[in-house]
Parts: C-alpha cells; structure tokens; sequence
C-alpha cells in the first residue's frame, strides 16, 4: 500500500523525539555515535543492493552487467551540473533562511527545533529515493531504514532542542507523501530501463550517504541529484 513507508518514517521520527524526552540524558555521546554508524552501515547495504538490481542481470546461469557507460556519463555530468548550480549549498542556505526567521519570533527553543530537525530528516536522499522506491516497486525497506535513521538522528537533537523536534514528521509526512503519489502516477510512463536507471543512479546517492555516516565523509550527496534526471533521459536512446 503506498505511504505504509512513510507513516512508519513519520512513526520513528516521533518515537525517536519521545525516546530522548524520556530517557535522551542517560544516553552516553560514544553510544550516539554508534547507533549512527550503524544506521550508515545499513544505508550503505541498501545502496549496494540498489545497484545490483540496476545493473546486474542472470540469464542461463550467468550474470551480465548493464548500462555502464549512461551510467558513467550520468555520474560525472550530473555531478558537475549539480556542483555547479551548488544544490547542497542552496539547501542549506534555505534551511539557514528558515531558521533565522523562527528564531527573530516568538518561537523560540521550540520552533528551532522544529526547523533544525525537519532540514535534517526532510532533505536527502533517502528521503527522495525513498518514497520514489515505495511508489514505483512498492518496496518499503528503504523508508523502513530511513525511520531507524531518522530515530536515532531525532533522538540526538531532542536532547538540546526539545519537543519541536517531533514536530518535523508533519513536513517530512507531506513531502514524501507527494513523491509517493507522484512515483505512483509516472510509474506508467517509465520504461524498464528508465526504472533500472533510476534505481541505479538513486542507489548510488544512497550508497554516498552510507560512506558520510560511517567514515564521516562529506560527499556532497544532494549535488548529485542531476544524475537520477539524466540517468533517466539516456535510458531512452536505443543503443547506448
């Protein structure tokens, strides 16, 4: 059923603010960090598997690998487009914007919590590649993934900034709630290899966001963005 991903997202979200409501102080900074490496392992061999059902192929008992080079040309020039137009930058730009202007109001420690968290959880790419994955295959496991993230992430801002950390289910409910319905609609107009390249080029974000976590990289994942879009547009050129 589409949106099930998403409601256990918003689930975790909520469970992870009155988590640290109820017991965030007793929690050690060495036991934080760890529950974030192990949410990028899992993340990571999310991503792997993305990949493999992309590109990997059995026939006959053997196994062939497909659209290398799209997804090589799609790689760099949507990397170089997306560094360019600095998506990441402009995202966190926005984020910037919002939360200074809770902050001249009368908000206070509640709506900064709020903006903080819901910029967090909200943006990313799980948080795209999720709901696109869940409308198109109805495949829940990388929203289910994405609530254990967002868990321990709202746990960890919960301690200083509040109750208003909960609150960013609410965006992140809408936003992935349309990328769903979206997903659901254009799912009639993708050809296979338009899926296998948007699973393909989505799981390599997600593979990237894997790497931040665990190693404390700063791949720049949101530029990449532009790859899924061009990905796509080769997919349909015969013969490449």
């Amino acid at each position: 059923m589409p949106g099930v991903g998403t409601l256990i997202d918003m689930s975790g979200i909520i469970a992870g603010g009155a988590t640290a409501l109820a017991f965030g102080r007793l929690f050690s900074e060495q036991m934080k960090n760890m529950m974030m490496t192990v949410c990028g392992i899992s993340v990571f061999v999310i991503g792997i598997t993305g990949i493999m059902q992309g590109m990997l192929t059995v026939s006959g008992g053997a196994v062939s690998v497909n659209g290398s080079i799209p997804l090589l040309i799609s790689l760099v020039a949507g990397t170089v487009i997306g560094e360019l137009l600095g998506i990441e930058k402009r995202i966190a730009n926005l984020g910037g914007l919002m939360q200074k202007q809770f902050a001249r109001g009368e908000g206070g420690n509640f709506a900064d919590g709020f903006v903080k968290a819901s910029m967090v959880v909200g943006v990313g790419a799980m948080a795209v590649m999720g709901p696109i994955t869940e409308g198109l295959y109805g495949d829940h496991s990388m929203l289910i993934a994405k609530a254990l993230f967002d868990f321990v992430i709202i746990m960890v801002l919960t301690v200083p900034y509040g109750k208003g950390c909960l609150f960013a289910s609410l965006p992140v409910g809408v936003l992935q709630g349309s990328l769903t319905l979206l997903a659901c609609q254009a799912k009639a107009f993708l050809t296979d290899a338009a899926l296998a390249s948007l699973t393909t080029t989505g799981s390599i974000m997600i593979l990237c966001l894997g790497i931040n976590l665990i190693w404390n990289k700063e791949i720049r994942v949101a530029n990449m963005l532009p790859m899924v879009v061009i990905g796509v547009a080769l997919s349909y050129i015969p013969g490449l």
